[in-house]
């Protein structure tokens, strides 16, 4: 059984993978680059940006919402991912001979699960039921992560307002949409608030 890409030709397909995989290499290379003192210190919304998942998950979310069908979304994401680290964590090793091991497994083990959430998420643009509830998720990750690390940035606040607003607007697809996805958004973050598990897995990951 073969696994279709959609209506796209080979061509065009091989070209966007490459291009993901461009942008994930750039992105690594910039995310390495601001990680210094002399960046952090001039401008440390730069590492705020690039040192949280929320970056992050909104560009796997688009990239999963503007593939063809949930294998291409799958492969885009995941080919995204091991570019970026790749880059990011070569540069690591190679020029400042640091081995991060904790966090090389940690987004070792995101990149693995990757695939299976890009290619769930790409249901989130259909018009059905549940992808209301799917639409939500990333937002929900936005939300819960600014608030238990985010504290009280401004700057970083104003970026993570312009991150839901963009996936409000190009996940959803139908502005009718719009409101209930961010009620389902709301209502979840405030329950896991409230429940405490947002704390414990940021705190525990962000700080590995």
């Amino acid at each position: 059984m073969q696994c279709k890409f959609g209506k796209i030709k080979p061509t065009m397909q091989y070209r966007s993978i490459l291009f993901t995989v461009t942008i994930g290499i750039i992105l690594g290379l910039v995310a390495k680059l601001v990680d210094v003192p002399q960046i952090t210190g001039t401008l440390p919304i730069l590492d705020d940006i690039f040192g949280r998942f929320g970056v992050w998950i909104f560009i796997a979310t688009l990239l999963s919402v503007f593939s063809n069908t949930p294998v291409y979304a799958a492969i885009r994401v995941f080919s995204f991912f091991i570019s970026m680290l790749l880059t990011y964590y070569s540069y690591t090793i190679l020029f400042l001979g640091f081995f991060p091991k904790s966090q090389i497994i940690l987004w070792s083990i995101i990149s693995i699960f990757s695939p299976i959430c890009a290619a769930v998420i790409w249901y989130a643009k259909e018009n059905k039921s549940i992808a209301n509830i799917l639409a939500a998720l990333p937002i929900v990750a936005l939300c819960t992560e600014w608030y238990i690390t985010g504290g009280e940035n401004i700057l970083l606040f104003t970026f993570y307002i312009c991150m839901i607003v963009c996936l409000l607007i190009y996940v959803p697809k139908k502005a009718k949409r719009c409101l209930p996805v961010l009620l389902i958004a709301a209502g979840i973050t405030l329950l896991l608030i409230r429940a405490g598990w947002m704390d414990l897995i940021y705190g525990g990951l962000l700080n590995i």
